[in-house]
């Protein structure tokens, strides 16, 4: 019975995928199963009787001997093992006693993980590749960007001269030349926007955004930004319709940032809503002290899909690009990055044919001061 036993034991160790084997305390083989001679290129015979140093190499040998030892002090090893580049393993190495003689004995199993190391290695690797493909693309995109935006601005600068927009009137001027020069300021403006746009995005990847904090008056933000996009609107004779509290609100944060937000969201509203339609601006508390501010119309709308898509930089929502209308697929994403910046998040509720509500969530720790205003 004993020996029908120690012969199922070594039948079900045999078949094992994995590499076993038990050393004495001199480190010298008693036993190790075919799969684990093999696993190394070597017989079963090529390591009974034998150590480490006879099978291996000098380096490797001597690094397993030392580990062997800490296990027949009591310690217990669980990892990896590295026997060369093309070669890993995954080991449990434990010490056993016996009773009668009080010998030790040291017990490994171990299990290839070449393959899952090799697939790590190449994972890493692409990892890293588009790490420094977008550090690159982010260098690019800043230098661009201020290659872009010292000329532009000397555009802007002289077309609004010839304008009569920076209060020096050209003489002898006529009416097609300044509806030239404003087109020309419109479209500088505009591209000046996109660069702008374009470097934020590059700073926010390599996490370099500024953000200088200040207390802001939450409501004249809100009305410098819709006296702003007033020229967008009219153009396409839509109301903006201001709801904001009576009292004073004040947060911590980036005014510059705060602005570019309601702006990018006020002019989406804009942009994708039908001619002689209304656009809704609302100031709300939550109340938990939190401050909301929502901008809503009856445009286009987007579909759940829609709007994931249109969360991803350079993506437009496919029912934006079938509207014709213009749009680089900036917006969002940036008014996402930046509200983050305000640990704070960014809503979006929006329909087909209905229309859309994007709201900027700030957490209550930004909010400074709410008070009402003093009637008496």
């Amino acid at each position: 019975m004993l020996n029908l036993s120690k012969n199922f034991l070594q039948a079900i160790i045999e078949a094992t995928p994995n590499a076993i084997y038990v050393k004495d305390e001199q480190g010298r083989y008693i036993m190790i199963n075919e799969q684990g001679a093999k696993s190394v290129g070597r017989t079963v015979e090529d390591f009974i009787g034998k150590t480490d140093l006879d099978v291996f190499p000098p380096d490797l040998a001597n690094r397993i001997m030392a580990l062997d030892q800490k296990i027949l002090n009591g310690y217990h090893h669980s990892g990896g093992e590295k026997v060369n580049d093309d070669l890993y393993f995954q080991s449990n190495k434990f010490v056993i006693k016996d009773e009668d003689s009080g010998k030790k004995a040291i017990v490994g199993i171990s299990t290839d993980i070449t393959e899952l190391k090799k697939s790590e290695q190449k994972l890493q690797e692409a990892r890293e590749k588009a790490e420094e493909a977008s550090s690159h693309k982010s260098i690019f995109l800043q230098n661009m960007s201020h290659e872009l935006r010292t000329p532009l601005n000397a555009i802007i600068g002289f077309s609004s001269i010839l304008c009569g927009e920076s209060g020096i009137k050209p003489e002898r001027v006529d009416d097609n030349f300044i509806e030239y020069a404003k087109l020309i300021n419109t479209s500088g403006i505009h591209l000046l926007a996109i660069i702008n746009d374009l470097l934020d995005l590059s700073k926010i990847e390599a996490g370099e955004q500024d953000f200088t904090e200040s207390e802001i008056d939450v409501k004249y933000v809100i009305e410098t930004c819709v006296q702003a996009v007033s020229g967008l609107a009219k153009n396409r004779k839509i109301r903006i319709h201001e709801k904001l509290l009576p009292q004073i609100i004040t947060m911590k944060g980036d005014e510059r940032i705060m602005r570019q937000m309601i702006s990018n969201l006020l002019s989406n509203a804009i942009k994708y809503s039908p001619e002689d339609n209304d656009v809704q601006v609302i100031l709300s508390l939550r109340n938990s002290g939190g401050i909301d501010i929502s901008i809503v119309d009856n445009g286009i709308g987007m579909t759940q899909d829609d709007l994931r898509t249109a969360m991803i930089p350079f993506r437009r929502a496919a029912q934006v690009k079938n509207s014709e209308i213009a749009g680089t697929g900036l917006g969002l994403p940036l008014v996402d990055a930046f509200i983050k910046l305000f640990q704070g998040t960014l809503g979006i509720k929006s329909e087909i044919g209905v229309g859309t509500n994007a709201t900027l969530h700030f957490p209550p720790e930004r909010s400074v001061l709410i008070r009402a205003l003093n009637t008496a």
